[in-house]
């Protein structure tokens, strides 16, 4: 290990510069190569730093939006939230009927009942019925 005459830190006996104060450890001078104040060595501010301000970006609408109950101004008529609400399938009315009548006139056909649904939306927050 050599011990920098400048500060008095430690260094491997491999390097020429000191680590700690940037002093030659040959010589016992600062070299030239190595910047002092290390402000001065930072690069110039990126161009696009310079320009001028970038476009507004248009926020992205989804096409769905305007499906949903009262369009981009919805609100739950219950807890009074903005968030879309939830759309989910049932199996409808008219599914109920049709499944019992084949289970009674034709069992193997039953299921097709069960393939008849309705949509229904609810609120995606406190889970009421929305209209």
């Amino acid at each position: 290990m050599t011990t920098c005459q400048n500060c008095g830190q430690p260094n491997p006996d491999v390097t020429r510069i000191c680590r700690y104060c940037g002093m030659s450890l040959l010589s016992g001078r600062q070299p030239s190569a190595v910047p002092t104040d290390y402000a001065d060595a930072m690069p110039p501010p990126p161009i696009w730093d310079t320009m001028m301000p970038p476009a507004p970006v248009e926020p992205y609408v989804s096409p769905h939006l305007s499906q949903q109950p009262g369009g981009y101004d919805y609100r739950c008529p219950h807890c009074h939230t903005t968030q879309p609400p939830v759309i989910g399938k049932r199996i409808s009315t008219t599914g109920w009927i049709v499944f019992f009548s084949l289970l009674i006139f034709c069992f193997p056909l039953c299921f097709i009942g069960l393939f008849i649904k309705d949509e229904y939306r609810m609120c995606s927050w406190c889970r009421g019925a929305v209209s």
